[in-house]
């Protein structure tokens, strides 16, 4: 009886040696922006707990503004490793979650989810970024105003206005020097204007950051 009993529990224990295990210390990194930042590269360490070598098929982001790698391929039992994702911010602000899925060769639970979540801050924000006028309900053509407010504690300046469309008259005036500002737009008033007639306002600031220092406001007469 005692021959059989420890025949089972062999048997039982077997796979569980046997079996390999990538095992991270975490799944899920938080991280807050700073205004300079451009990117931000985020390390998910492991290590093969199991028994076998484990083999990292694939590693794949659900965004094209995000890469990751491995470090190598294969993992023997005790090696350790780390998943490198790199993040790039672009124009993005606010809450930024980005899921990483990896494949590996394990038997059990062969898909892993990491999640990459940054915090970019708010630099300029414009509103209205689009001004429509309808010709057959706007007659004459009244002017619109967007409003060019800075959330951040330095002063931010604006240091120029680049209309593509010269019909388009604009004027920029400072409410809260550093802080808000407002762009007045006025198209041109021809009634007789056929079809639709477009502008785009750059708005170039000091901001040294070459990825938030312009907006675009977007003017359309249809």
């Amino acid at each position: 009886m005692k021959t059989i009993l420890t025949l089972v529990l062999g048997c039982l224990l077997l796979p569980l040696g046997a079996s390999a295990a990538l095992s991270f210390e975490v799944n899920k990194i938080s991280h807050r922006a700073t205004v300079e930042e451009t990117e931000y590269r985020a390390v998910f360490p492991f290590a093969n707990k199991g028994g076998e070598a484990v083999e990292i098929l694939e590693v794949s982001s659900g965004c094209g503004c995000t890469t990751a790698v491995p470090n190598q391929r294969v993992f023997e039992p005790g090696e350790s490793g780390e998943i490198s994702a790199t993040f790039d911010y672009g124009s993005r602000e606010g809450i930024q979650v980005k899921s990483i899925l990896v494949k590996t060769s394990q038997a059990d639970n062969p898909f892993i989810d990491l999640t990459l979540e940054v915090t970019i801050p708010k630099t300029l924000v414009v509103t209205p970024g689009v001004m429509i006028w309808n010709k057959a309900s706007e007659q004459p053509v009244q002017a619109k105003t967007a409003i060019i407010e800075s959330y951040l504690e330095d002063e931010v300046d604006v240091l120029e206005i680049v209309s593509s469309n010269e019909r388009f008259h604009h004027e920029l005036e400072v409410l809260e020097k550093g802080k808000k500002y407002s762009l007045t737009i006025r198209p041109p008033d021809d009634p007789e204007m056929e079809g639709i007639m477009r502008s785009s306002f750059l708005v170039k600031t000091s901001l040294p950051n070459p990825m938030k220092s312009t907006k675009k406001i977007y003017a359309i007469v249809r």
